[in-house]
Formats: C-alpha cells, sequence, structure tokens
C-alpha cells in the first residue's frame, strides 16, 4: 500500500474571502483514520470537479473540539474517527449550535496487540493486559501498585519475558478506544480496584504505569513498526490498519481466542473491533452542497465495497445492508 500524504489546509480557505471558502471542504479527525479517506477526497476532486477537500491530522480530541465550537466555515464541516463522540463532545456541540449533526458508518478497524513477526504471539484477555499495563492490580482481594515484571507472572501460560508495550499516543482516538475497549473492560477483572471510591476507581482504571514496562507511542505508524523491529520482545498497542501496513513484518495476538482478521472484523468478533465514522455538520450542507457528495463519494460502492479502493488501503467493508444503509444516510443528508 502507498505511503498516504495528509493535506494540511488550516489557513487557506479563510484567506480567500467566504464565497470561495464554501467551496473547499475541512475535515478533521486522527491521522490515521484522515489518511485512510484521502483516497475518496482525492476521487471525490477529480470525479466531481471540485475543489480537493482540506484533510487535518488534529487527532480525534481536538477535532471534536474544533468541529463543536460552532455553526458557520470558520469551523470544520466533518470529523473522520474511529471511536463514538462522547456525551460531553455532544453536550459542548448543543451549547454552540452544532445540534444537527449525522452519523455515517464507512467501515471496520481494530485495535490490535502486535509484536515483531517471528517472535511469540499472546493469547490474552483484557483482563490480563490490565493487569500488565495499569498502575494498580488486584492482588488476593486488595489494590497493589504493579508488581508484574514477567507476562508468565499475571499467568504461567504467558511467555517469560519481560513486559514491554507501547501504548497509543494520549488524546488520540486510538486512545480513547484502548482506554475504553482494553482498560475499562479489564479493569472489571479487578474486583478491588474497582471496589474503590468512583473518582479513584476512575484514575485506577486509566493510569498506565511509569516503571518502564509501558512506553507511549508516536503519532506515526512506520515509527511503530520501526520500534518494534528493533524490541523483538516487545508489543504494541495500535490500529488494524497499522498491522496491514506493516507488510508482514509485524504480527497480531489473538484477544480472548480471537485473531483480528478481516473476517473477525466484518463480524464484530473480534473483541477490539471499531467502527470508521464521518460525523457532518448538517447546517454546513445549505451552503456547501458539495459535502453531501464527498459523503456520497466515500460511501460509494467503489470506495467500500469489498473490492473497493479504500479496502485496498486497509479498511475492513460492513456487510451488504451496512453499506446500503451509509448510502441512504449520505442520499438524505439534511432531510
Amino acid at each position: 500500500m502507498r505511503v498516504l500524504q495528509l493535506v494540511f489546509t488550516l489557513s487557506v480557505c479563510f484567506a480567500i474571502g467566504q464565497a470561495e471558502a464554501r467551496e473547499r471542504i475541512r475535515i478533521v479527525g486522527s491521522p490515521s483514520d484522515v489518511g485512510l479517506v484521502q483516497p475518496a477526497a482525492e476521487s471525490f476532486a477529480s470525479h466531481w470537479h471540485q475543489d480537493m477537500p482540506g484533510l487535518e491530522a488534529t487527532g480525534a480530541a481536538l477535532g471534536f473540539k474544533l468541529f463543536c465550537k460552532g455553526v458557520g466555515f470558520e469551523h470544520p464541516d466533518a470529523v473522520v474517527t474511529s471511536r463514538s463522540i462522547t456525551e460531553h463532545e455532544r453536550k459542548t456541540c448543543a451549547a454552540n449550535g452544532v445540534d444537527a449533526i449525522t452519523r455515517i458508518p464507512v467501515g471496520r478497524d481494530a485495535t490490535v496487540l502486535v509484536s515483531k513477526s517471528g517472535g511469540v504471539n499472546l493469547d490474552i484477555s483484557p483482563g490480563q493486559l490490565f493487569s500488565a499495563l495499569a498502575t494498580q492490580v488486584d492482588q488476593a482481594g486488595t489494590p497493589v501498585p504493579n508488581p508484574y515484571e514477567r507476562w508468565s507472572q499475571i499467568v504461567p501460560a504467558l511467555p517469560d519475558k519481560e513486559i514491554l508495550v507501547m501504548a497509543p499516543e494520549p488524546n488520540t482516538s486510538a486512545s480513547h478506544v484502548f482506554h475504553e475497549l482494553v482498560l475499562t473492560e479489564g479493569c472489571r477483572a479487578h474486583p478491588s480496584v474497582m471496589a474503590l471510591e468512583p473518582e479513584e476507581r476512575d484514575q485506577a482504571c486509566r493510569d498506565l504505569r511509569d516503571d518502564g514496562h509501558v512506553v507511549s507511542a508516536t503519532k506515526r505508524e512506520k515509527d511503530v513498526i520501526g520500534w518494534l523491529q528493533r524490541h523483538p520482545n516487545a508489543y504494541a498497542v495500535t490500529s488494524y490498519t497499522t498491522l496491514l501496513k506493516g507488510n508482514g513484518s509485524i504480527s497480531a495476538s489473538a484477544i480472548d481466542g480471537v485473531v483480528p482478521t478481516p473476517e473477525t472484523l466484518a463480524s464484530a468478533r473480534y473483541p477490539l473491533t471499531t467502527t470508521l465514522y464521518i460525523y457532518v455538520k448538517d447546517r454546513h450542507l445549505r451552503s456547501l452542497p458539495s459535502l453531501q457528495q464527498l459523503v456520497y463519494e466515500i460511501t460509494s460502492e467503489r470506495a467500500i465495497s469489498p473490492e473497493g479502493y479504500l479496502t485496498e488501503q486497509g479498511l475492513v467493508p460492513l456487510d451488504d445492508i451496512s453499506r446500503n444503509q451509509a448510502r441512504d444516510r449520505a442520499l438524505r443528508l439534511g432531510l
């Protein structure tokens, strides 16, 4: 797969006047998600004879913050993300007049635990992964500072080697999914941690250890892959698309006995499956009709079918019914 080059247009649209600004669409989101839809933006510009949309790799949290600031062309038109909008973000949107939002699924992605190919792949549960990564864990009914140095100390079936894991960069969609699907779920396997007072429990279920066994990732997928090549006994929590971009140099561990594959993601059998969404600001459609054309291009069969060009970039396609429903939503935008 070719390397996706993001298009940054933070200042162009607004310096040339509102009339021209209405001709250029502005999309924000996490780097991997924005990069994944770049081919659709290019196809839209060519097929519909429109200006190339501005794609801004802001990260999911900042993307929603910008999106929810208000209505008008000083604010983004859409967010591309592999996580759902939070309740806090939705309330912020509503308070700023962004009260008409359409969410359209585009395809599947997943959070995966990967390592250098040829090494030892794990079969691990979220609870065991929490035991490896968290600041506090349950031991004999008591929350204690994480004592685990080696995987086999968690359960004997895991390899007898030092724990070293690269976690997603904070404030990214990958980080949000990691906290929701791995840490929050895994924390439930630690009763004494769950029994803490709510504020203390939330902190304990979220905090990662800082004793050298967990390191933070960078935004660049190739850096994650390169780090794994230099640390053959380590693991990284990353996206399924990063696994594919490794071109066989990295491999994935099983979660609860299920390995991430196109089939297990499409059926959502893999426990850490996520959905890629585009969130559209409905009030921008009247002054920016090309926005609907772009969303239709992103949800078209030539883009997201099993043979589509976004599938070639690593997107796992939705089933036939879900793809048809996504296109129906695109056609009904603003109605």
